[in-house]
């Protein structure tokens, strides 16, 4: 097997990975969002916040595309 090839397995499996760790993050931060009623969420500053939503944004994007 070349380098190649273990490069391309490697990040097929973790672009996999990606699609559990997004739906699961996201899902935790969207019932706390909720919780919280439209103000603070608990145990996040704004800068905080706005760092989990940018990687969850970079996740989205990277992830593994949904099979048709």
């Amino acid at each position: 097997m070349t380098e190649e090839s273990k490069q391309q397995k490697f990040t097929a499996k973790v672009r996999r990975g990606l699609v559990w760790v997004h739906a699961q993050a996201n899902g935790e931060l969207n019932r706390i969002k909720a919780e919280a009623g439209g103000s603070r969420v608990p145990g996040f500053n704004a800068a905080e916040l706005a760092d989990v939503e940018a990687a969850l944004l970079w996740i989205e994007q990277n992830k593994e595309a949904p099979q048709a």
